[in-house]
């Protein structure tokens, strides 16, 4: 039995931030990012660029963003809606929630065709009030941190794929982050995290969950090298690809796929 990967990745940037701050993530990691998953076009992945940060992107580097609209062209990489602004959903008014996951949807749908089924939570911040605002905009499902399922008694090894919440008549689906990922992508070796999805495998788990921050793949302090200069991306996703027991995903595709 294989395991999908579900890996997603998150990028924002402070509204009005310095231009050379901005220039610098740009070239040490959203480009080479894009770059290196372009050269895979069986590695399949979610993202999400907070709406003002996607903008200026698209203003700026419109040949690397050139890469990422044919990289969902091609069915390779899935976008995550949320609020255009990347506001915490839960702390401002509904009519306000609901004109910020419009606007963003709005622009992913003129950049990359369709609009987005799954969105991202700003801080990873999960209060069940969201429900129907994401719903009401088209939103089918969310990732959340594994905490809170774990809060409830779940153990952490039962947890797998994606759970059903409801509010107001509204449904939505979570996806619970795992925070092991979390921990070790991208700092453990690539061939350990790859060893870790298998075991994942073998304990006949559907799904592995991550989504976290793009910055921790060149932003964060010594990860460019890391990551780029010494491989570890490229070695990451030759790993994932070479295993017999693991295969990637979109979430809209393992959604679909496991329909509850």
């Amino acid at each position: 039995m294989k395991i999908d990967l579900l890996l997603g990745v998150h990028a924002h940037q402070p509204v009005g931030n310095f231009e050379s701050v901005m220039v610098e993530a740009h070239e040490r990691c959203y480009k080479p990012f894009i770059e290196t998953l372009y050269r895979f076009p069986p590695f399949r992945f979610s993202a999400h660029f907070s709406g003002w940060l996607l903008s200026w992107l698209m203003e700026r580097f419109p040949r690397d963003m050139a890469l990422l609209r044919e990289m969902v062209a091609r069915g390779q990489v899935e976008m995550f809606g949320s609020g255009d602004c990347e506001p915490v959903l839960a702390a401002i008014a509904t009519r306000d929630r609901i004109t910020q996951i419009e606007v963003l949807s709005k622009k992913l749908q003129a950049h990359f065709v369709r609009p987005p089924t799954g969105a991202w939570l700003t801080e990873r911040v999960w209060e069940s009030t969201v429900v129907a605002s994401l719903a009401d905009t088209g939103i089918r499902y969310v990732a959340v941190d594994d905490y809170h399922f774990l809060c409830t008694g779940l153990p952490s090894d039962a947890l797998d794929g994606h759970y059903t919440t409801e509010e107001d008549g509204r449904r939505l689906d979570l996806f619970p982050i795992s925070e092991a990922l979390r921990y070790r992508v991208p700092f453990a070796p690539a061939h350990e995290v790859v060893a870790q999805l298998e075991s994942l495998a073998d304990a006949g788990h559907r799904g592995a969950v991550y989504f976290d921050d793009i910055e921790k793949f060149g932003i964060w302090p010594e990860t460019y090298d890391w990551v780029y200069i010494r491989g570890w991306l490229e070695q990451f996703i030759e790993g994932v690809l070479a295993s017999p027991k693991i295969r990637t995903s979109t979430y809209a595709d393992f959604h679909a796929s496991n329909a509850t």
